[in-house]
């Protein structure tokens, strides 16, 4: 069976880029629901990255 998900720990920057595309991408959506949707994960990887920024994970 394909591994469709990969669990292993993202780094400071490959979260930095899953912001900004996830930012990008919310400048084009016209969808309320997908928006919302969108927005709350953008949010969440956002805490994500301070968290690791704040435990000293930068690189």
């Amino acid at each position: 069976m394909f591994k469709l998900i990969d669990s292993t720990p993202l780094n400071t920057t490959e979260l930095a880029e899953q912001c900004f595309a996830l930012a990008y991408t919310l400048t084009g959506i016209e969808h309320p629901a997908l928006k919302e949707s969108l927005t709350f994960i953008l949010l969440e990887k956002q805490r994500a990255l301070l968290s690791l920024l704040g435990a000293g994970g930068g690189e």
